[in-house]
């Protein structure tokens, strides 16, 4: 069994899922309250309902994402630790950066470096998680990843040449679009979250960061054995 989340990761996901889900539930609200009245055009009626289905996809998305996050955050999504190469985990996740937003691209450069222990699947995400929210919100919508070990730990660095900080507010406005079906958008805040919730489940973590010179990146720390708890 991995390690467990902090309170303080489960305050966040509070905040986060009440933020999000905000928008979209005004949004079908206030066309349904429309349509209940009857008196629009039938154009106008196809656009409250164009909207309605749209925002009601939208919250079917957040409400999959969330349950992911949650899981991870309270151990009821089984992880399989098992030896992971992380170099070949970091090319995974450009190449499905690549393929889902062809106009975000990330460079690695790791030294080599022992196997750490980990669920492959999870760490692919929390990878993905945190090259998109960067890269993508880069001026020239591109990352440089390098990844270093020490006896301890692996260390990620993703930096850009964003000239300003990435903040909660960016956070909140963005979007990561996924490769596979059905192609959604999905909201940056809550990635990250899945990206510290599955930092922490390995017993590392992952921040935000900032360079006045660089500009805005972030760093994921994993150590080589993940502790039981």
């Amino acid at each position: 069994m991995l390690t467990r989340i902090p309170g303080t990761l489960q305050a966040r996901f509070l905040a986060v899922v009440s933020h999000e889900l905000r928008t979209p539930l005004t949004t079908i609200a206030s066309f349904a309250e429309s349509l209940d009245a009857g008196d629009l055009a039938p154009a106008e009626r196809s656009l409250a309902l164009t909207a309605v289905r749209r925002n009601t996809e939208r919250m079917l998305a957040l409400v999959e994402d969330l349950m992911l996050v949650s899981r991870i955050q309270t151990g009821d999504l089984e992880l399989t630790a098992r030896p992971a190469d992380l170099p070949a985990l970091l090319r995974a996740a450009i190449d499905r950066l690549a393929t889902a937003q062809p106009d975000t691209s990330a460079t690695l450069r790791s030294a080599p470096g022992p196997l750490l222990t980990g669920d492959e699947r999870v760490l692919g995400e929390l990878f993905y998680a945190v090259l998109g929210t960067v890269a993508g919100s880069a001026t020239d919508r591109s990352a440089t990843v390098t990844a270093d070990p020490d006896p301890e730990a692996w260390t990620v660095r993703v930096t850009t040449r964003r000239h300003g900080e990435l903040t909660d507010e960016h956070l909140m406005a963005g979007t990561l679009a996924l490769p596979e079906p059905p192609y959604r958008g999905r909201s940056t805040a809550v990635w990250w979250l899945l990206a510290e919730a599955a930092a922490a489940r390995h017993g590392g973590s992952v921040e935000l960061t900032y360079d006045p010179s660089a500009g805005g990146g972030a760093e994921i720390r994993l150590p080589m054995h993940n502790p039981t708890g």
